[in-house]
């Protein structure tokens, strides 16, 4: 037996969850924009500006540092960029105002903590309808080292399926929502690398994140690996195949 073969035995050994085998997740935010024609578009981590790129409507962009590739802006009628956190932008500006009507379609992939992606979702709803959709990004990690809360881990604690990825705890956001938001109506999409969250049936008005919010981030951060490994166990993945046509994306979204 090779060295490379003990080394993938090791990582299969420590994997949370198989290879993700769906389409890769811009292919499912595509499929998003194309078949439910969103009229609005916010994304909060935007980077070069990969998904960004996707959009074909009105659309609203929040990173605190944009490197965006030329061909960002596609065919959207209007494109507002925001260089600032996605805390200022929101304690500063108002999406339905600069819409002038609720955000349809968002795509949230900031910060890897989550604490930041719980704000940033609780935020993003009050601007929404209840029939939008919220994105969330990197929910489904392979092993435990990815998940860790500080970016750069020692060398030997670091993935060994895939020792660049740094996904945080933002997974802890589901089983949160599950627990204290049961309204919602939440999908685990099979996209590779990481998974991509799709939330529903959204209220606007509830406070039940913000009235909490102290005690949620407490109760995120308290969880640990058993926590971890229960969710991954509890995760029922639904294709990404339900999501490329009309007919089998409107069993689950509308707009």
């Amino acid at each position: 037996m090779s060295q490379g073969d003990v080394m993938d035995g090791e990582a299969e050994k420590d994997r949370l969850i198989a290879p993700l085998t769906g389409d890769g997740y811009t292919v499912v935010l595509r499929n998003l924009h194309k078949l439910l024609r969103p009229k609005t578009y916010l994304e909060v981590g935007v980077r070069s500006g990969r998904s960004l790129e996707l959009a074909e409507c009105d659309t609203i962009a929040v990173d605190p540092t944009f490197t965006l590739r030329e061909k960002f802006f596609g065919k959207k009628p209007s494109c507002l960029l925001y260089q600032i956190g996605s805390d200022q932008f929101f304690r500063e500006q108002d999406p339905v105002s600069l819409f002038g009507r609720p955000v349809d379609l968002a795509f949230l992939d900031g910060m890897h903590l989550v604490e930041f992606l719980l704000r940033d979702f609780m935020n993003t709803e009050q601007h929404c309808s209840r029939n939008s959709v919220i994105a969330m990004h990197d929910c489904v990690p392979a092993d435990f080292a990815m998940t860790r809360r500080v970016e750069i881990a020692p060398k030997d604690a670091q993935s060994k399926n895939e020792p660049t990825w740094w996904l945080g705890d933002v997974w802890k956001i589901v089983p949160l929502l599950r627990k204290h938001r049961p309204d919602l109506r939440i999908y685990l999409v099979d996209a590779p690398p990481s998974g991509l969250v799709l939330v529903t049936n959204l209220d606007p008005d509830s406070t039940v994140l913000s009235d909490n919010y102290a005690d949620l981030v407490e109760e995120a951060v308290a969880m640990g690996e058993g926590d971890l490994k229960s969710y991954v166990q509890s995760i029922k993945l639904t294709p990404s195949t339900e999501f490329k046509t009309f007919e089998s994306i409107s069993r689950y979204f509308y707009l």
